[in-house]
């Protein structure tokens, strides 16, 4: 059995878009963020679930929160399947960002994976939203999956100043011949 996202059961405290949940990301970066960087966020909980969900061929959608873990567990494995072969660390830190800031197809648009999961924007207001939504998600999940990709052995995700290993954990990168719900970004 798949593991589904927390934010599923959140009704009406986050505004949607697309279909999507806009919840507050813990950020480290200047972006705008309602987060107050002690609560699991979105991006935390698709790294968490990544590998787990990884294994599974099928994936039940139970709510808002599972579009946007799908949509996040499909970028990471999109992030390191271009790692190869395992680069350092800076010249993947330059990688994922550049990943993250591509042009990128919004829900509506063709090749966009997750097609009749979120709707189309109904307005330009709206698609300026997702995409500035969905941008954020994609350079904090690039820069959160560097810190555990490079994380030293026994170092907690390679936060706070933990020690930092020279070449990714080859763990993850085990991972990067998966398909998750056989899609890709």
């Amino acid at each position: 059995m798949a593991y589904h996202s927390l934010f599923n059961d959140s009704g009406d405290r986050y505004r949607l878009c697309c279909g999507c949940p806009l919840i507050p990301l813990n950020v480290s970066s200047a972006a705008p963020s309602d987060a107050d960087g002690t609560t699991l966020d979105p991006i935390d909980e698709a790294i968490e679930l990544f590998r787990p969900n990884s294994l599974f061929k099928s994936f039940d959608i139970r709510g808002p929160g599972d579009k946007l873990l799908v949509y996040l567990i499909l970028f990471i494995n999109s992030c390191l399947r271009q790692r190869k072969p395992p680069p350092s660390r800076e010249e993947a830190r330059a990688l994922l960002f550049a990943t993250a800031h591509d042009r990128f197809p919004l829900p509506g648009q063709a090749g966009f994976p997750l097609g009749a999961l979120m709707l189309a924007p109904a307005s330009r207001e709206e698609e300026e939203t997702i995409r500035s939504y969905l941008r954020q998600c994609r350079e904090e999940a690039g820069r959160r999956l560097l810190e555990r990709l490079y994380a030293a052995p026994g170092a907690a995700g390679g936060e706070g100043g933990t020690a930092v290993a020279a070449a990714p954990n080859r763990h993850w990168l085990a991972f990067a011949n998966r398909r998750f719900l056989d899609r890709t970004i």
